[in-house]
């Protein structure tokens, strides 16, 4: 549940990244390119673009530690002692929100900008350290990608081979854990 909500959350913030992008859409009427340096200079340009890098990398992790919870107790259906304890998915959640926090707080402290086009996304290229800001993010997001594969790939032949698991009536366990 707890996963969930902070899932829930990441979404929130990126209804309002929308929301503020619709909004000034609306307000500028189709002349945007009349508000544009006002707007991508602005405070509203910052507080956008914080909001959607830090829902884009809150939603990810937390995609991401779901699915390792999930593969880890269908691997580990039958030790009850291997269980994902509420405070270990606190701790995790707390160290991927302060992740989020400071990875979208960097372009507003010079590392990157959110300046740079009209959506405001960190797209600032002009700068080695901007370059790596953004490949970091971009090199971090197929990581989690490709855990998240391989993770639901091993759900898949863990629940599907007879080998694995000990009993019918253990398997019929681990399949429901799996939906």
């Amino acid at each position: 549940r707890l996963l969930m909500c902070n899932l829930c959350f990441a979404d929130l913030c990126m209804g309002i990244y929308l929301l503020l992008i619709a909004a000034v859409d609306i307000k500028t009427k189709s002349q945007y390119y009349n508000y544009a340096i006002d707007w991508q200079t602005g405070a509203g340009c910052h507080a956008t673009g914080f909001f959607t890098v830090f829902a884009s990398e809150l939603s990810v992790f937390t995609l991401t530690v779901i699915t390792l919870e999930r593969w880890h107790t269908i691997t580990y259906a039958m030790q009850l002692d291997r269980k994902v304890r509420f405070q270990h998915a606190t701790i995790i959640m707390a160290s991927g929100w302060a992740f989020s926090f400071t990875v979208a707080l960097l372009p507003i402290v010079g590392v990157s900008s959110y300046m740079k086009v009209s959506i405001c996304l960190p797209m600032d290229i002009e700068t080695p350290l901007s370059q790596a800001y953004i490949i970091f993010l971009l090199v971090l997001n197929v990581l989690a990608f490709v855990v998240i594969c391989t993770c639901y790939i091993g759900i898949y032949l863990t629940v599907r081979n007879p080998n694995v698991i000990s009993s019918n009536s253990d398997t019929k366990i681990a399949k429901r854990m799996a939906i």
